[in-house]
């Protein structure tokens, strides 16, 4: 995929603003529950553009967003197409949810040019999951003209809470109890890991980017996207934006007693470790510097119920070796 969609640079250029974002105007859409099963089998979901009725269970449903494939996977359903966002894996899906994939080999489709509205046509589904695509309205109407549609459900475009994101794939593939089972399962072992590291309560962390944004430091605000470090036990310090100039980088860095590199290679790392500033730091020189390789900064990014696992798993002894 185009540099354009990689995982630094679009995170980056978002701002994090999802962060911040709630369900409140999801709520509000519907004054019934959202995504219960009508008399008539059916399931109505809001959205940002209205909403949209299921009929029935889909069979041929396309993932057009850069995450959904591993809500639909989650709870069993194999998308015919997948939409792939960074990383060069078979597909579009990662190794933590290719046991769910199995041998099925759906069609990669891409969002550097826009959702491709003419190859998804060709694929006749009778669903379109895109909550994480960037809809706007006229392109949610020209999908909407092949099958039911599922759109963001409030004001951000791309990347909604992840709770939120897979509660309503669930309810839109009439998986809605499989999958709050598996978003409470995530909650557990977060905060089964941080009841084994009582060491993590009170420390603060930093959840940093992999790379620098010429000279400056791409971070993560505390929101959604830190919950998981919130419930292993650590204060999420705010950077002060999704960026840390230069000229900032150690007064706001110094303050953080973990700092979290998403790296995907031993190169990034290398390349961190070469800059000066960088290299200076208080939790670099003092050991206290996490850097990720591919699949757990791939994990983190992808804040799913099958990606988080994996974060739970791999991330807490990490953070424990340095923090003993």
């Amino acid at each position: 995929m185009a540099h354009a969609w990689s995982r630094r640079t679009f995170l980056a250029r978002m701002g994090i603003a999802a962060a911040a974002t709630g369900s409140a105007a999801l709520a509000a859409c519907s004054p019934e529950a959202p995504g219960a099963v009508a008399e008539d089998g059916s399931v109505t979901i809001p959205h940002a553009f209205g909403e949209t009725r299921i009929p029935a269970p889909p069979t041929r449903v396309v993932s057009a967003g850069l995450t959904e494939q591993d809500d639909l996977l989650a709870v069993d359903v194999v998308p015919i197409a997948v939409t792939d966002w960074f990383g060069g894996e078979p597909f579009g899906v990662w190794p933590w949810a290719r046991r769910q994939l199995g041998p099925a080999q759906p069609t990669v489709l891409s969002l550097d040019g826009g959702i491709q509205v003419d190859a998804i046509r060709a694929l006749r589904p009778d669903l379109i999951v895109a909550v994480n695509a960037g809809l706007d309205a006229d392109t949610y109407a020209r999908l909407s003209e092949i099958a039911p549609t599922l759109a963001q459900g409030g004001s951000a475009a791309f990347f909604e809470p992840w709770k939120d994101q897979a509660t309503r794939i669930g309810q839109a593939v009439f998986k809605a109890d499989t999958m709050g089972t598996l978003i409470a399962r995530v909650d557990e072992r977060f905060t089964t890991a941080a009841s084994q590291n009582p060491q993590f309560a009170g420390k603060t962390a930093l959840l940093l980017g992999g790379t620098l944004t010429r000279g400056s430091v791409p971070a993560t605000p505390p929101g959604w996207r830190t919950d998981f470090l919130t419930q292993l036990g650590f204060t999420v310090a705010d950077p002060g934006g999704a960026e840390i100039p230069r000229d900032r980088i150690t007064d706001v860095l110094d303050t953080a007693d973990v700092l979290i590199w998403t790296t995907e290679s031993e190169q990034e790392q290398a390349a961190l470790l070469a800059d000066p500033v960088i290299g200076a730091l208080d939790a670099v020189t003092g050991g206290r510097t996490i850097f990720t390789d591919k699949e757990l900064a791939g994990a983190i990014a992808f804040a799913s119920p099958l990606s988080y696992p994996l974060v739970a798993d791999r991330l807490p002894p990490l953070l424990a070796q340095i923090l003993a």
